[in-house]
């Protein structure tokens, strides 16, 4: 599995430069009729982070490719064997490629309410976010909005964590979240769906997410 993540702030004229002529006219064309300027920049970043972990993997020039590139949805790599995911938040992105099923969660780590635990989280895992919580479980459920640092992290992880697991599965994102849960096993976390497996999951604080990567296990 290979993974590249970054910032679309930090798409420069040299990279513009040598990877736009990577791209199919129609995929140009695409991107440059965007009016939205962000989402324009999370197409391009996209297709270069793409290139780069598919060349990475396939050991392959990154020209060689031939992509469906949907952040946050389904990605198809059409004429090699691998899979990609590519996920963004804000101005946040990320990749991962693999020669099996992969997904890649971001979640910002941000305020959430007692009820979106509860929609996406299992008992368990609930218990996990607040575990360090000051307050009672009574004052949980009563504030409208979770603001405590330790358990928004925790949410954004979880979360992540949840969306890399449909995005690999292919169950779809509009799945319920609670038939398949994670817990941590010593300093890492482990998938009830023992037929993938966590590769990757961490916070990063200068973006202000939590980002994971799963990968079906290998037979």
């Amino acid at each position: 599995m290979v993974f590249r993540a970054m910032n679309i702030n930090e798409l420069s004229e040299d990279m513009t430069a040598h990877y736009f002529p990577l791209l199919t006219d129609a995929k140009k064309e695409k991107i440059l009729k965007m009016s939205n300027f962000n989402e324009k920049n999370i197409a391009f970043c996209s297709e270069i982070l793409a290139r780069q972990c598919l060349s990475e993997l396939c050991d392959a020039p990154e020209f060689s490719f031939s992509l469906l590139c949907n952040p946050n949805s389904k990605s198809a790599v059409g004429n090699f064997d691998a899979e990609i995911s590519i996920s963004s938040a804000g101005d946040f992105i990320a990749c991962a490629a693999s020669h099996d099923y992969v997904g890649v969660g971001i979640s910002p780590i941000m305020p959430f309410s007692f009820q979106d635990a509860q929609k996406n989280l299992t008992d368990a895992e609930i218990r996990a976010v607040f575990s360090e919580s000051g307050y009672s479980f009574s004052d949980i459920i009563k504030q409208p909005l979770c603001k405590e640092k330790s358990a928004m992290i925790k949410y954004a992880v979880f979360s992540s964590l949840k969306d890399a697991y449909f995005y690999a599965s292919g169950r779809g994102i509009r799945s319920d979240r609670r038939n398949y849960y994670f817990e941590f096993e010593g300093t890492s976390m482990a998938c009830s769906d023992k037929s993938f497996s966590v590769v990757k999951s961490y916070v990063d604080s200068k973006e202000n997410v939590a980002v994971s990567v799963i990968e079906r296990c290998k037979k």
